[in-house]
């Protein structure tokens, strides 16, 4: 049996699995597994992140930071496999919320959802601030100066804009996400493709003996390579995650069980590969190494080197999609986690974030509340990019949270049964491996200038953990902000807004009426 009626049986199979679990479908299911990759992929956007962040790879680090990208995909290949077994289980939005609440004790779990709900905000407004970031370079206009809104500037109005127009499809409905996203993925991936491989033939200007130069970045500090290698690693760690998206959406996804964990692993690997030709390509074409450690763009001046100014252009289009469908599948994602705990109601107002809209079975308010929640960062400060700091670190010890929960499930004989993608004896391998990556990266990440960490805790930090003293509002420095790093800070201020509402609201007190897994034999641990 093959066309609607086969996919009809296999959606009807799939939403037996989400009654099994407690949780009534509603959400409309059409996506297959193209799209379900498809915008895993997006929210990684290897573009995004590598326009963004190279500069400072290749500005702390060199050349040889090249090789943080394979031990950045290494590493969160540990993570993906963990998560990918934990989606053909629990295929429901919301990922690592609902697999944490599900598998680890209940306090675990809700915080994993709170510090993985902000992070995604505060992502969705660092990534549509870099929208007016890539428009200025194509257009030539100045973020600073009055938008076609004067009482806004360029960099306000054009990411709002954007915001408005993700939040929009977002609430529309699934299949125009699926379209758009689409476009923009193929775009991105041929599009990066091509120029790394044209690069590759006629751009080259440097052998590949560069990818083992310092260039003397060792010396920054005086304290060797390896604490320098660890800030420039940045750039890889900004890029890769997002991957459990696939994990979200599989609520609206066709065989869920089975294309989730295929959506999963299929984004970030093929990120992996095409992260790392691109970058082979872009480090091969710089004409001047030394030029490059100090250049705001060194990708475009690579391609305009080695291609011409028009190919440099086309280049620009080519991120300027990526960038857009990244904001829209991010948004997407952090929609889809408000919507799961407010249908669980442990989010405020949890019964209006929890309501799918019944014409276009969207989470429609929650996509509105995560567009609105994220705009506001950009009337309070003149860097909101700054947020991708502490947002990233914070999807990654969110990462951490949940890997954590999780094995103390396998201790205790999780999976008892399997599902289509399963890690059998490895399982609890993988999971210690995920964890210790994970540690190690969340210890990296609050590394701050100070004697107690030694030749880790340099001047370099500014980069990635500045103080809070650095922050702007107006082209003036915010006052009264401490000088606390930023990740601790953020860490701490949802923290302690997470603490207040979980134990003002009883949320430790509520019980879950959530059935057991029919499909697997699996009972809620909690």
């Amino acid at each position: 049996m093959s066309g609607p009626q086969a996919s009809a049986d296999v959606a009807a199979r799939d939403d037996a699995h989400l009654r099994s679990l407690g949780i009534k479908p509603e959400l409309k299911r059409s996506l297959g597994f193209l799209s379900n990759f498809a915008v895993a992929f997006s929210y990684i956007s290897v573009s995004t992140g590598t326009f963004t962040l190279i500069a400072l790879g290749l500005g702390v680090g060199g050349p040889a930071f090249f090789w943080s990208w394979p031990i950045i995909i290494l590493g969160q290949t540990f993570v993906a496999l963990n998560f990918a077994e934990l989606a053909s289980h629990f295929p429901v939005a919301g990922s690592i919320y609902q697999w944490s609440k599900r598998l680890s004790n209940k306090t675990l779990g809700w915080f994993t959802g709170w510090f993985y709900f902000w992070a995604g905000v505060v992502t969705v407004t660092a990534v549509a601030g870099t929208v007016p970031l890539v428009l200025s370079s194509i257009l030539g206009f100045k973020l600073s100066d009055p938008s076609p809104l004067p009482a806004i500037n360029n960099l306000i109005f054009w990411a709002i804009l954007t915001l408005i127009s993700t939040t929009i499809i977002n609430a529309y409905g699934i299949r125009l996400l699926q379209i758009i996203n689409n476009i923009g993925v193929g775009a991105e991936i041929v599009g990066m493709l091509v120029f790394a491989v044209i690069l590759l033939i006629v751009g080259r200007h440097q052998d590949l003996s560069v990818l083992t130069q310092t260039a003397g970045t060792e010396n920054t500090e005086g304290n060797g390579y390896l604490p320098v290698f660890a800030i420039a690693m940045f750039m890889s760690l900004f890029v890769v995650y997002g991957f459990d998206t696939a994990g979200t959406f599989g609520e609206e996804t066709l065989d869920s069980s089975r294309q989730a964990p295929r959506g999963i692993l299929s984004a970030i690997w093929l990120s992996g590969i095409v992260g790392a030709v691109f970058l082979l390509a872009i480090i091969l074409a710089i004409p001047d190494l030394t030029a490059s450690f100090t250049d705001p763009s060194p990708i475009a001046t690579s391609i305009r080197s080695g291609l011409g100014e028009t190919m440099g252009n086309v280049y620009l289009y080519v991120i300027l999609a990526a960038v857009y469908v990244c904001t829209l599948a991010i948004q997407g994602a952090t929609t889809r986690l408000m919507f799961s705990m407010g249908r669980d109601r442990r989010m405020p107002l949890g019964s209006l974030w929890g309501h799918v809209n019944p014409t276009f079975r969207t989470p429609a308010n929650a996509a509105v509340a995560v567009g609105v929640i994220a705009a506001i960062p950009f009337f309070i400060t003149d860097n909101p990019g700054l947020l991708a700091t502490g947002a990233t670190g914070l999807i990654y010890l969110s990462y951490l949270m949940c890997n954590l929960g999780v094995l103390v499930a396998r201790r205790r004989g999780w999976p008892r049964q399997g599902a289509w993608f399963k890690l059998g004896s490895w399982g609890t391998i993988i999971n210690v491996l995920a964890i210790l990556w994970g540690g190690i990266m969340v210890i990296n990440f609050g590394l701050w200038k100070n004697a107690v960490f030694g030749g880790f805790g340099t001047a370099l930090r500014d980069f990635t953990n500045p103080s809070l003293t650095v922050v702007t509002s107006g082209g003036k420095t915010i006052s009264w902000l401490p000088d606390i790093p930023f990740f601790e800070a953020t860490v701490l201020l949802i923290l302690i807004g997470g603490v207040v509402y979980y134990l003002a609201t009883g949320q430790g007190r509520k019980v879950d009426q959530v059935e057991a897994d029919l499909a697997t034999g699996e009972a809620v641990i909690a």
